[in-house]
């Protein structure tokens, strides 16, 4: 099924989120040059995110009515980094991975002080089901070239999946598709060893969730879901 769009920002982003700088070595906030775009042209491409968070696969405690989101999709420059395994979240991700605050997201990437200006889009949608596929079509430019996917899981103290920073750009040629498996992460911020536990704060990494009832025994990595990206 197709999302209805909540949100769409254009952002002139004073701050990047973990600010880091091109891993290409392009000054921060300048498109890499050479791909296959031609002047202001745009390249149109179809986000799927396919979800298999089901009772038969994690029957331990498993939630009444789970679901994944709001879904939240942001276009940006190679110099952004939204989120970063073994970081810690900022306010903006913690909001979001703790209560699926959108607003507070935005609000983040708005108002942080940086070392470089860049262009970004922000998409969101509602939430996508717990078991099922679901898809909108995302717009890269010249100078957004990348995409960073977060879904939070519901309910879970601080739990998303997430993808950050993924290219669209090979070489000097625009990627036909990609596609990667996503395992359920935590955002570090909120301790608890059922879903509906949110109360305890902790000031932990983004890792890997390995915490039970949704790891069991642990440590468990089966991915809950795929995302893929397709030139349309």
């Amino acid at each position: 099924m197709k999302f209805k769009f909540k949100y769409a920002f254009v952002i002139v982003l004073s701050m990047v989120i973990l600010s880091c700088g091109d891993d290409d070595g392009s000054p921060a906030g300048e498109p890499d040059s050479g791909t296959d775009f031609e002047g202001n042209a745009t390249a149109e491409y179809t986000l799927s995110f396919e979800t298999s968070f089901s009772e038969e696969m994690f029957p331990e405690e498993y939630p009444s009515n789970p679901s994944f989101g709001p879904v939240v999709a942001i276009i940006h420059s190679p110099n952004i980094n939204v989120f970063q395994t073994g970081s810690v979240a900022n306010d903006g991700l913690a909001a979001y991975a703790e209560s699926g605050d959108v607003d507070a997201l935005v609000t983040a990437l708005e108002s942080q002080q940086g070392q470089s200006e860049g262009l970004f889009l922000i998409q969101t949608a509602s939430n996508a089901s717990a078991v099922g596929t679901s898809s909108f079509d995302i717009t890269f430019t010249p100078t957004r070239t990348r995409v960073t996917f977060l879904a939070k899981l519901n309910p879970s103290p601080d739990w998303f999946v997430g993808a950050a920073s993924l290219d669209i750009v090979d070489g000097n040629t625009l990627k036909e598709e990609i596609q990667t498996g996503l395992v359920l992460l935590d955002a570090g911020t909120k301790a608890g060893e059922t879903y509906d536990s949110s109360s305890v704060s902790e000031n932990n990494t983004i890792g890997i969730c390995v915490d039970a009832p949704y790891a069991g025994d642990g440590p468990f990595v089966e991915s809950l879901g795929n995302l893929t990206i397709a030139r349309n």
